[in-house]
């Protein structure tokens, strides 16, 4: 086995260089010891915008999924809708057909 060798003033130079450079402290982030509290205002942030953004988000989900009266009028606006697209497509069909039979008899 090798005996380590001292450090000199040189290696330590390169050393203190080296720690200086990709451990600086733009690249270390600060330690703050967490307790439940900070677990809490992390969780529960509500100066980010985006966080209000999905609370809400996430409140209205909730209230869908939860509230019969909600689901009942939203099932009866989406088959509305698909009925109303179905019929337009089925219009669009014979309009289609209408310019196919014309143009087949001239």
């Amino acid at each position: 086995m090798e005996q380590q060798k001292p450090q000199t003033a040189q290696t330590e130079a390169k050393h203190a260089e080296h720690q200086a450079q990709y451990y600086a402290p733009q690249y270390q982030q600060a330690y703050y010891p967490h307790t439940a509290a900070s677990h809490v205002k992390e969780w529960f942030n509500f100066r980010e915008p985006s966080y209000v953004k999905g609370f809400v988000i996430g409140a209205g989900v909730a209230l869908v999924l939860t509230n019969p009266t909600v689901k009942k009028a939203l099932v009866k606006g989406v088959v509305k809708l698909w009925g109303g697209l179905q019929g337009g497509v089925e219009e669009l069909k014979e309009q289609i057909r209408d310019v196919q039979a014309e143009m087949g008899g001239e």
